[in-house]
């Protein structure tokens, strides 16, 4: 949206709560509404929102998640809007139990309604194919970063230092980097930003592996910029991802990065901005820690850290993702 706002298009933000995003919208100048909601599937919001959106004119509605996507699902008829739907991740592993299944379910629906649909993670583009779903309505997108604000600051930090920016969750597979971390031999930290269900699971891994005094749980936090600049290296051990933006983040502050070859990953990381290691592949990612420490070790972690900066600000821009937006705007307006 800031993007947005840099190439001239009009949005607004709505959310069912107020929150971190609200705040942060906010915070950036952005044009924001919310619709309470009184609990997570509460309809009674329905006839508001679609009297909302047909007052103001908007000519995209564009949902991200799958309680937007149902909400939208269920009134689809009823605005005059065309729908654009964002798939960040892959709806088949984000979901698990019975509530999961109810969820997929739910979302699969929505997303064989919607006028369009983005992605992110090209390995989509077969799934979406055996749900019957056209490909001239799918478009890659990226996710992106503001630069405004940001310098990279090559600092080497007395010990080897990692972070982790994730949700505590299975797909994320912290428990990967804990038991390669459990086996190398030099001195290190880690930092897990971020809060989930998983979190006593993975205390308790930390106290089984007698990882205790060099692994640091500091929960959710709305600004990472700080844990960025005080680390090292970043790392994401997830099982499914798009192109996250924690790569973007890492690549603003100049931190190069470790990461699983899963989505769209390789578009950013490689050999010469970071390492890139198959998922759930131990020994690869203990190579690819123990490469990363004897570069720090000689002062030479820099020369990646730069170079994943250098690709990420020339490609990966709040105003190119915009302007990819808009071509699929344009594309979906234009479609019979």
């Amino acid at each position: 949206m800031k993007g947005q706002k840099i190439t001239g298009e009009e949005s607004t933000l709505l959310t069912f709560q107020e929150g971190p995003v609200s705040k942060m919208a906010r915070e950036n100048g952005l044009s924001v509404a919310v619709m309470e909601q009184k609990q997570r599937f509460d309809l009674s919001i329905l006839k508001p929102l679609v009297k909302y959106i047909n007052n103001n004119g908007f000519d995209i509605v564009h949902t991200h998640g799958p309680r937007a996507n149902y909400i939208v699902s269920l009134i689809r008829k009823k605005i005059n809007a065309k729908w654009v739907i964002t798939v960040h991740s892959d709806p088949r592993i984000d979901f698990s139990g019975l509530k999961g299944k109810v969820m997929l379910k739910l979302n699969l629906h929505a997303l064989k309604q919607a006028n369009s649909l983005f992605y992110m993670n090209p390995d989509l583009e077969d799934y979406f194919e055996s749900l019957k779903i056209d490909s001239e309505n799918t478009f890659e997108v990226f996710n992106a970063i503001d630069f405004s604000g940001i310098n990279p600051r090559f600092v080497r930090q007395p010990t080897f230092s990692l972070l982790v920016v994730a949700r505590l969750v299975e797909v994320k597979n912290h428990r990967l980097l804990l038991e390669a971390l459990s086996k190398v031999k030099f001195n290190y930290r880690l930092t897990l930003v971020g809060d989930g269900p998983l979190m006593d699971e993975l205390r308790d891994l930390v106290k089984e592996l007698n990882l205790k005094d060099k692994v640091d749980f500091v929960g959710f936090r709305e600004n990472t910029g700080d844990y960025y600049q005080e680390c090292d290296v970043s790392v994401l051990t997830s099982k499914s991802e798009s192109l996250p933006t924690v790569y973007l983040e890492s690549a603003a502050y100049g931190k190069p990065v470790i990461a699983t070859n899963v989505g769209a990953t390789s578009k950013v990381i490689n050999d010469d901005t970071g390492w890139l290691v198959e998922s759930d592949n131990e020994q690869e990612l203990i190579a690819a820690l123990n490469d990363a420490h004897s570069l720090w070790k000689d002062g030479n972690l820099d020369q990646k850290g730069l170079a994943l900066y250098q690709e990420v600000r020339d490609n990966y821009s709040i105003e190119e993702l915009a302007r990819k937006v808009a071509e699929g705007y344009e594309a979906t307006l234009n479609a019979n």
